[in-house]
């Protein structure tokens, strides 16, 4: 590694192909990696490149668990990335800047990759204490540096002024292996896609249906801020297509709910209970108004069933908290109460969004006994 760095602005400016600093980066320091941390290569792929056809502004060394990604591309990978001026060498836990540029383009793509970082930053619980570096800085001048840089998520900068010994490089190696492993163990059965839209979907104001993100969901209502130009009517609504799901970790699909519309569904019950405007609850904080929390009418978990998207104004019902409990846990003959009323009234407007459904149909959908 010293050697590169010592040598690779000079090489530069010499013959591309044939050169011996490109043997060394692509072969000699990938052997030396597989031999002295003792990688299997059934597990590992290690992979070095000094560019193709010309020397790439900065050269990497990369460490591939095969069965998420053997590209330098997309997915998560370690990486040794030298500085552009030979000032040093970072150890990166690192995530691959093309998935990003193709699903969101340029611009955005760069505040999702460094969000992404972060949140898995926050997720990771092995990151060793030396390698809790955020940021790097390659001294590049390319675009290239620059995506580079953005797709950290941890690691360590050996300045080449004061070189860490081999010992130490390969003892860093092993801690980060840990924690890459852990990235493994959070990516579960999905595709390095399917992890980063989940990782996302949050940030895209999105929640699962599940239980475990509900009060993430409905304090995000809360706090979301409505458009002062916001529809108040349920003629908005139109038919749309059912959405891809999210993968979550078991590899099961799963449907989200975006707060921004529950956020208006509530704006729009004027923050009362639409089982009855009457139901007295507390002032929420965050808005400033009566605290009602929003229910789908039509489970978003039965989307699976349905053509058309279930997460639409017609299908949001604003509850108090009693009235929202005793729609998910109370007695059948009290559930279904609430329920008729709630159907009658929304009965239309989910047909013209394209939500077809009986009250027979719904009933057995909560599980409510015709006894």
């Amino acid at each position: 590694m010293k050697r590169v760095l010592s040598t690779y602005q000079q090489a530069k400016n010499e013959e591309f192909k044939g050169h011996p600093l490109s043997h060394l980066i692509c072969h000699e320091i990938k052997d030396t990696l597989f031999k002295v941390v003792d990688l299997d290569p059934n597990i590992y792929h290690v992979a070095g490149s000094v560019g193709k056809g010309r020397w790439a502004e900065i050269p990497w060394v990369s460490i591939f668990l095969k069965n998420l990604t053997t590209s330098a591309t997309r997915g998560y990978y370690i990486v040794y990335l030298f500085s552009a001026d030979g000032s040093g060498v970072y150890v990166s836990l690192y995530q691959g800047w093309t998935y990003f540029k193709e699903k969101y383009g340029t611009k955005i793509g760069r505040a999702k990759i460094q969000k992404t970082a972060s949140i898995i930053r926050e997720k990771l619980n092995t990151i060793p204490q030396n390698m809790s570096l955020s940021n790097i800085d390659l001294k590049g001048e390319g675009n290239l540096a620059r995506g580079y840089e953005l797709g950290h998520v941890c690691g360590r900068f050996y300045d080449v002024s004061d070189f860490p010994s081999s010992e130490d490089i390969i003892s860093d190696l092993q801690a980060l292996l840990v924690t890459y492993r852990e990235i493994e163990g959070l990516i579960g059965q999905r595709s390095i896609e399917q992890f980063n839209d989940f990782i996302l979907s949050q940030e895209d104001g999105q929640f699962l249906e599940d239980w475990n993100n509900e009060e993430e969901y409905q304090l995000a209502a809360q706090t979301f801020i409505i458009s002062e130009n916001a529809s108040v009517g349920y003629e908005v609504n139109q038919k749309r297509e059912r959405p891809q799901p999210i993968i979550n970790q078991g590899g099961q699909r799963q449907w989200t709910r975006h707060a921004s519309l529950a956020s208006k569904a509530m704006m729009l019950s004027n923050y009362t209970c639409e089982i009855d405007h009457s139901h007295q609850t507390f002032i929420s904080k965050s808005t400033n108004k009566p605290y009602v929390e929003c229910h789908h009418l039509v489970p978003i978990a039965k989307q699976e069933e349905f053509r058309y998207d279930l997460d639409q104004l017609a299908n949001l019902i604003s509850l108090c908290p009693h009235c929202h409990r005793l729609i998910h846990y109370g007695q059948d003959e009290e559930k279904e109460r609430l329920l008729k009323k709630l159907y009658d009234r929304r009965k239309d407007h989910l047909k013209k969004v394209g939500i077809e459904i009986t009250f027979s149909e719904l009933k057995r959908i909560y599980e409510i006994s015709n006894i």
